[in-house]
């Protein structure tokens, strides 16, 4: 059998930051398992195109289970499939989150994990044309530019400029450590590229004689000795093969594929597993709970004036706020992207932009089980959007902050006029009726594999599978809570911590 010192399961985000990190040291061996295929096509470097890979052969192409919150519809959840990951499909703003959300994390059990902990590693990925306060990073390997210094879409300073009108502050950048206001976004693009972790982290280390990557090669299984992981099973070109990990193994599949991958291989609820047919090895009750994901609606208005063509991402500014005062950090992010929200819409109404409200704090909590004992099967993904009420309420007062920024003069200069809700949707009711028919996912899944000391919780603060040996994981799934903002910064934040971690204890 094939023996490496690592193997890493998924070669997304946190595998490719993983790969790139454990084999700067010469003396280790590392095997990234990847089910997709190899470097992303061309048109994922363009900053543009994120609307078109979606739903293409690099997204996984999930789909949610019925959604009560919704009207019973069912979303798409987008996830990257191939090399690079979700970092292939994500917008590409360059957000940390709030400080009291990695705080929070520390409180909730995640003890080490405070935004003082995490703060180098955030500082050690960035570098950042613009240093805009003491932690931002100018010498790591993902490139971060500041989408006001780039041409910006002209539509996006008056997004800008009509929050300021309402009394919100302009911030000089989100990540600074106070990110209430409106302002530029950091963006993961340099030179008019993308800049995702394939391009940041895993092509850079392709040429290391302890670096192998292998495409095409689905994990089904993880190899266990008792309580210890010793390996994983995965299919590739029609069969099963077997790989042995001296030291780790290492999950970096996601908040979907890595809770599947630990209940295929009977590390969940013990029950759930007898009724699949799986034989239980690990009780982990939490494995799958806590999935949750920020969820957003979109509020479009046409313009008179000719909205110029689509520059860097689509989306270069933002407003961060509260729906209430004497929050500690915000729980709405409203987003401003110049184009349509709703593409059906978009076609016979070209000259449109839209204001896209998003709840960042979600209180709804969701789960991911498997759907049978089948590794090629999609697992059933529930966010359970809008089950908590407050979620609701929030993005109702979300889309009424949406209105209020059209209604500005320096939208009104544009001639900004709503077409979706549309004037004729006003009574609360209406308004609530609008957000559960339009309501969607994020991408921000997280938490299925909990990070924390409680009963429920999955991995301990040094990412170890409780309960067995050998075995980590590192990606969204580890968060207690999602951060405030679009979070893969977070998940490459998280990947370096643990190439830290390990280490040290290497050297102990």
């Amino acid at each position: 059998m094939e023996e490496y010192d690592y193997v890493v399961v998924g070669g997304g985000t946190a595998g490719s930051v993983l790969a790139n990190r454990l084999t700067a040291d010469p003396g280790t061996s590392v095997l990234v398992l990847e089910a997709g295929g190899g470097p992303p096509p061309p048109e994922v470097d363009d900053p543009t195109a994120w609307v078109r890979l979606l739903g293409s052969p690099i997204d996984w192409g999930y789909r949610s289970t019925a959604q009560p919150g919704l009207d019973g519809r069912r979303t798409r959840e987008p996830r990257g499939r191939g090399l690079g990951g979700s970092s292939n499909l994500y917008l590409m703003m360059h957000v940390r989150g709030h400080p009291a959300d990695f705080d929070a994390w520390a409180y909730q059990g995640a003890a080490g994990w405070s935004y003082r902990d995490v703060l180098p590693y955030f500082t050690k990925m960035e570098a950042q044309e613009d240093a805009t306060g003491p932690g931002t990073g100018t010498s790591g390997p993902q490139r971060i530019t500041n989408a006001g210094r780039h041409d910006p879409n002209p539509t996006s300073r008056a997004f800008i400029d009509a929050c300021v009108e309402l009394g919100h502050r302009e911030v000089a950048d989100f990540n600074a450590g106070d990110m209430w206001g409106a302002g530029w976004h950091h963006l993961d693009i340099a030179d008019g590229r993308r800049q995702g972790a394939y391009a940041s982290y895993l092509e850079p280390a392709l040429g290391r004689p302890g670096l192998t990557v292998r495409t095409g090669a689905l994990a089904t299984r993880l190899l266990l000795d008792g309580a210890v992981c010793t390996g994983v099973e995965y299919a590739a070109d029609g069969e099963l093969r077997r790989v042995r990990a001296a030291r780790e193994v290492i999950l970096c599949g996601g908040a979907i594929e890595s809770p599947k991958l630990l209940m295929l291989s009977g590390i969940g609820d013990a029950a759930d597993a007898r009724e699949l047919g799986i034989e239980p090895k690990v009780h982990l009750p939490g494995v799958g709970r806590n999935f949750h994901n920020h969820v957003l609606t979109g509020v479009m208005a046409e313009l008179t004036e000719p909205v110029p063509p689509p520059r860097q991402n689509l989306s270069e500014s933002a407003l961060f706020t509260g729906s209430r005062p004497g929050l500690p950090a915000p729980d709405l992010q409203i987003a401003f992207v110049h184009a349509p929200f709703d593409i059906i819409v978009g076609r016979d109404h070209p000259n449109t932009v839209s204001v896209l409200p998003g709840v960042v704090r979600p209180a709804s909590r969701g789960r991911v089980r498997l759907a049978g004992a089948d590794p090629l099967a999609h697992p059933l993904v529930d966010p359970n959007y809008l089950a908590d009420r407050s979620d609701l309420d929030r993005l109702v007062q979300g889309v009424g902050l949406a209105r209020e920024i059209f209604a500005t003069g320096a939208f009104q200069k544009w001639g900004a006029r709503e077409i979706s809700p549309g004037p004729g949707v006003a009574e609360p009711a209406e308004l609530a009726a609008f957000v559960r028919a339009t309501a969607d996912s994020y991408h921000h899944q997280a938490g299925s594999c909990r990070m924390g000391t409680d009963d429920l919780a999955v991995v301990d603060p040094g990412l170890a599978v409780r309960g067995v040996e050998r075995l980590r994981v590192a990606d969204a799934s580890v968060m207690p809570s999602v951060p405030s903002g679009n979070c893969h910064a977070a998940v490459v934040m998280i990947a370096e911590r643990l190439a830290d971690i390990l280490a040290r204890e290497g050297h102990e």
